[in-house]
Parts: C-alpha cells; structure tokens; sequence
C-alpha cells in the first residue's frame, strides 16, 4: 500500500470594493426595500418575502443583461 502525499493548497480571490458594494447595495438595501413595499400592499409577510427575492434576482438579470 502506498501512501499518497497530499500537497496543501491555499488559495486567494481578490474582490474589488465596487463588486462588494454592487452586492451589498442591490441585494440588502433594494431586496429591504421590496420585501417592505410588497409587505405593505400584500400585508403578508410570506409574500413580502418571496416578492424581495423575486425582485433582486430580476435586477441582478436585468443588469447581466445589460453588461453583455
């Protein structure tokens, strides 16, 4: 039986500071901002909730949409 030498690995991924705040800004403050403005009209939290995540995925698309 031979032993198999394992070699380890560290790898880094350099984020840019506009990348984190893009994602900071689109999925926390706009999915906020959805999830109480449907929460409001619906007065259901459920679908408050489902309406922000709907909605941040549609503005993520449309912005790869835009970028291609």
């Amino acid at each position: 039986m031979t032993a198999l030498k394992k070699e380890n690995q560290i790898i880094f991924y350099s984020i840019k500071g506009s990348t984190i705040k893009k994602v900071f800004i689109i999925d926390l403050v706009t999915g906020t901002g959805i999830y109480y403005i449907v929460k409001f009209i619906s007065a259901s939290v459920l679908i408050g909730m489902i309406g922000s995540v709907v909605g941040t995925e549609g503005i993520k698309k449309v912005f790869k949409c835009q970028l291609q």
